[in-house]
């Protein structure tokens, strides 16, 4: 993998480190912060710290039953830990994590929970018994903790059940894509593409981010080299038809958006692969054999798509962190120190104007979140359209399903009435459920554009909001002859900072830094700063693996799964004509969706969506102003109190201050260049 600017996040190792330097970083801050006062700023530090210990990558394999999903898991793992069979053998989610000591929890769908050793896992999570059957049904989960070399990179793998071995199955496996980092779609080279794949990938898969997505096309060797090319090319060439075909339906083919969407979306990554030769070549270590597997290129591309693309996220988080905490920190100094160098009466003077500026900021921000109110009851209206033909939408497909379903007078024999009903109905019931997933995406399409248009705007709130904590600290200034005859921290911190970054304006603001869309996480564009947003994705995403600004609705999509079939079609119409059948059927049809449109309000849900996505921005807001608004004035009503009390800076403090500037304005400069080479990986994606 290229590295970016002297940086490389190509395997777990580098990763880990970086994080690792990157965390002790914000520890240290943290305590900068804390010995100054800087409670808000310290409070958030630790939180970020807190919530990056415990990170895992997570990495479903997701596929038909019977594609190799837990002999391509057993191969990463390099030893059989999941129970694989010739019959389709996972009927649970199975999570496998790092632990010294092996065994498995069992988290029931009760919840309880129940710890099992390690070698009865196949007696709870298959279907290779009637009783492991039965028992499967009750669990939610099982987590496997194991001791693999993989795992030990904080690395999770999900092996999910079969899609199509029955439709609980398929959901289960649908519940935890919102959840994951990455997934692995694991094809069989012998039949690519199944139709059932086909309708997967295209309504469900794609509609996440294709770029955090392998392809494993399964049982590569068997094939000539030529044939296993060709296969690849022709999985390539459909994966990439399906999302440009998805794309169009979602954003519109004459969209800015589908234009920019159409520049980035890259090649689908498709790896042929031989997981069962794969687990046999590392069992017995032979590295010849391994290799022919090919499956070493899939590992690589794996740990590049985790610790590059999903993990320079990660570390954007961090580094911002650093950044925005140690530009407070440095700019407490400065102040406190330059406070503390004027005359009692010129302090109190500039004091009054610093609380007058840092009102103003607050009333600014409030007139800022009139408007992002207001952005979002433009997106709204503008939805009104399509929420106003969803239902009509929605009956449209059914009645064209029953239109173009094939009869003869064949089936509408008594003893043929039950499948052709049960298969009109379920054939309904898919079409449906793909139109509302659809006009769902279209929605969360259209939300995504409006927070992008609104976070656009906002950079000239954040470029006011860091101009007027320039006026505060500009405020405090003193004449360099005073600040030198009393030995002041400022000048030391310049050097540090500019000699080793050429970022010397972090210490008076953002601006001068060329760090834009700091309130937004650090980088201007909407997408970015979802990604880097903790608050954001934890709170609103939900989960790394779905498009940015939000669930894809998914789950306003699912109650169209309430659709029942469950009509009433009299006996006498087997003898009529078809066109009377179809009619009837119809009939019970918008009689259903008439009872589901009552009973449940899309509009209302789709209203929630949308003001909770701007609410998220207003948050983000919020509390990142907050921090560094509330300290500041902290810091200055604490000055206040010494100046009203006449205490000078002791020279142990002066020296204390000024070890604390230099070591911050060191860590600004290294951090910022880091912050640049993730701001590149991240703009490419």
């Amino acid at each position: 993998m290229e590295q970016a600017s002297g940086y490389d996040f190509s395997s777990y190792s580098t990763f880990r480190d970086t994080v690792l330097e990157l965390s002790e970083s914000l520890a240290q801050l943290e305590d900068y912060a804390r010995s100054l006062n800087l409670d808000n700023t310290a409070d958030s530090i630790a939180e970020i710290i807190d919530k990056t210990a415990d990170e895992h990558f997570a990495v479903a394999i997701v596929g038909e039953f019977k594609r190799g999903k837990s002999t391509l898991i057993n191969a990463l793992l390099g030893q059989e830990v999941l129970p694989a069979d010739v019959l389709p053998a996972t009927a649970t989610l199975n999570r496998v994590t790092y632990s010294e000591e092996p065994y498995v929890m069992v988290e029931y769908k009760d919840g309880t929970e129940e710890r099992v050793a390690i070698d009865r896992l196949a007696d709870y999570v298959t279907k290779l018994s009637f009783e492991s059957e039965k028992k499967a049904e009750t669990v939610r989960e099982a987590t496997i903790y194991y001791d693999t070399e993989f795992c030990r990179n904080n690395v999770d793998i999900i092996d999910t059940p079969g899609l199509n071995d029955d439709e609980q199955m398929t959901n289960v496996t649908m519940s935890i894509l919102p959840k994951i980092d990455a997934a692995v779609f694991v094809i069989s080279a012998n039949s690519p593409f199944s139709q059932f794949e086909k309708d997967f990938l295209e309504n469900k898969m794609l509609t996440s981010d294709l770029g955090r997505i392998i392809f494993a096309v399964n049982c590569f060797g068997t094939f000539a080299k030529s044939d296993e090319e060709r296969i690849v090319e022709t999985v390539e060439k459909r994966i990439s038809s399906y999302v440009m075909d998805k794309a169009k339906k979602v954003m519109g083919e004459s969209s800015k958006e589908f234009a920019v969407y159409k520049r980035k979306i890259g090649k689908p990554k498709v790896i042929g692969i031989y997981a069962k030769k794969a687990l046999v070549a590392k069992t017995n270590n032979d590295m010849a054999m391994l290799e022919e597997s090919n499956f070493p290129t899939f590992e690589n591309v794996l740990e590049t798509m985790l610790t590059k693309e999903r993990g320079s996220i990660t570390l954007q988080i961090l580094a911002n962190k650093i950044i925005s905490s140690g530009s407070e920190i440095i700019n407490s100094i400065v102040i406190h120190e330059n406070a503390l160098m004027m005359e009692t009466d010129e302090f109190l003077e500039k004091y009054q104007l610093a609380i007058e500026e840092i009102e103003d900021i607050r009333t600014k921000k409030r007139e800022e979140f009139v408007r992002i109110n207001n952005a979002a009851n433009e997106v709204f209206e503008k939805l009104q359209p399509i929420l106003d033909e969803y239902w009509v939408k929605i009956e449209e497909t059914a009645m064209q399903v029953i239109d173009d379903y094939p009869m003869a007078a064949e089936d509408l024999k008594r003893e043929k009435m039950k499948v052709v009903y049960e298969k009109l109905t379920l054939k309904i019931k898919e079409n449906i459920e793909n139109k509302a997933q659809l006009i769902c995406e279209q929605i969360q399409n259209d939300i995504n554009v409006g927070l992008s248009e609104e976070a656009v705007r906002l950079q000239s709130f954040q470029d006011e909001f860091f101009e007027s904590l320039n006026r505060i600290q500009e405020l405090f200034s003193v004449e360099p002859s005073k600040r030198q005859r009393q030995g002041g921290v400022t000048d030391s911190i310049i050097g540090s900072v500019i000699g080793s970054g050429g970022i010397g304006g972090l210490f008076i603001g953002f601006r001068e830094a060329g760090v834009k869309g700091a309130l937004l996480g650090g980088l201007t564009g909407l997408t970015t700063w979802l990604a880097t947003s903790f608050l954001l994705v934890t709170t609103i995403v939900g989960g790394a693996f779905l498009t940015p600004a939000g669930i894809c609705l998914m789950a306003l999509a699912g109650f169209a799964g309430t659709f029942t079939g469950k009509f009433a079609v009299d006996k006498f119409l087997v003898d009529e004509r078809i066109e009377k059948f179809k009619q009837s059927f119809k009939t019970s049809v918008k009689k259903q969706f008439h009872e589901m449109k009552i009973n449940s309000d899309f509009s209302e849900s789709v209203r929630q969506q949308v003001y909770n996505s701007f609410t998220g921005l207003k948050n983000q807001i919020e509390t990142e102003t907050e921090i560094i608004l509330k300290d500041t004035q902290k810091t200055l009503d604490e000055l206040n109190e010494r100046k009203q009390q006449q205490k000078e800076m002791s020279d142990n403090e002066r020296v204390r201050l000024q070890n604390i500037a230099e070591n911050v304005g060191g860590m600004l400069a290294n951090t910022y260049n880091l912050h640049k080479a993730l701001t590149d990986i991240l703009s490419d994606e």
